[in-house]
């Protein structure tokens, strides 16, 4: 092939390669999730919640009824055991523990939206990498005192995730900004690692074992190794659910290249731990894989 030809192709290669990137636009930043996404995580608290204020019941519940579900626009009472005073206008977020086939039908709501705790899992010893990190919470709603009496609070429920029983607990409701993100199309899907913070996912939202777009990841790394709302992670493969596993010493398994498989971006974070929601992804991604701030 002559230089003219050699030029040609060259110039051919070019053109194609302008015309698939297509015009360039800058990327404006986008919120990484939605006001029920960002509200209704649940957390991974390292101190346990006592609950010195509780949903004690709601109007239209003359009996008492432990499984009584209230909803936005419903009324509730609130009763402190703290002996501060209510006052109107105070917010109040609404959670519930996740303390998994415990005998207590006071929280028997907490069995049947199980969130976090998996009754079972694929990702060994999923339980207790979660337990070890602290109590985990799942949200349940944000009521606002409307009302005060000598028997409690009437707080109007203002939004719901699941819907909020009798002895949920209530907590001062702290405002948080949803983080806002910047969309890429594309991410080095074989990447090297960075010696940046790495953590691992250990558990979900849903109390599931995959994760994809949108998905709620809880991570056991926070505060205390610096993680911040914003912060954007790729999430690596580890094979946790490989069929072999545990037979690496029988069969000839030399090691592979480390495959990212999506992207996530924190949105809450703890003394231990963070809540964080998956916004790109190329496959399946599983509970137990790693993640490494980008």
């Amino acid at each position: 092939m002559n230089r003219s030809a050699h030029f040609a192709l060259a110039l051919m290669i070019s053109v194609a390669a302008t015309a698939a990137a297509g015009p360039s636009k800058s990327v404006k930043p986008v919120p990484a999730a939605t006001f029920s996404e960002f509200q209704c995580t649940g957390f991974i608290s390292s101190s346990y919640v006592h609950g010195a204020i509780r949903v004690f019941n709601g109007a239209d519940n003359d009996l008492y009824e432990v499984l009584h579900e209230f909803t936005a626009g419903d009324y509730v009472y609130l009763r402190r055991t703290d002996h501060q005073p209510f006052h109107v206008g105070e917010a109040y977020s609404i959670v519930r523990p996740e303390n998994g086939f415990l005998l207590n039908s006071a929280w028997l709501p907490g069995k049947i939206e199980n969130q976090i705790l998996p009754p079972s899992s694929n990702y060994p010893f999923q339980r207790y990498h979660i337990e070890k990190l602290g109590w985990a919470y799942d949200n349940t709603g944000l009521v606002r005192v409307v009302h005060v009496t000598p028997e409690g609070a009437i707080a109007k429920v203002v939004f719901t995730c699941n819907g909020i029983y009798p002895q949920d607990i209530a907590m001062p409701y702290q405002p948080e900004s949803i983080p806002f993100y910047v969309p890429s199309a594309h991410f080095s899907r074989f990447a090297t690692p960075n010696s940046k913070l790495q953590g691992i996912i250990v558990a979900d939202s849903n109390a599931s074992d995959y994760l994809s777009r949108g998905s709620i990841a809880f991570l056991n790394i926070g505060q205390k190794q610096g993680v911040a709302p914003g912060q954007r992670y790729h999430i690596y493969a580890i094979f946790h659910h490989n069929v072999v596993m545990g037979m690496e010493g029988l069969l000839p398994m030399p090691r592979t290249p480390r495959e990212t498989v999506g992207e996530l971006v924190i949105l809450h974070v703890r003394q231990k731990s963070s809540v964080a929601i998956v916004v790109n992804n190329l496959r399946q991604i599983d509970v137990g894989d790693g993640v490494e701030q980008e």
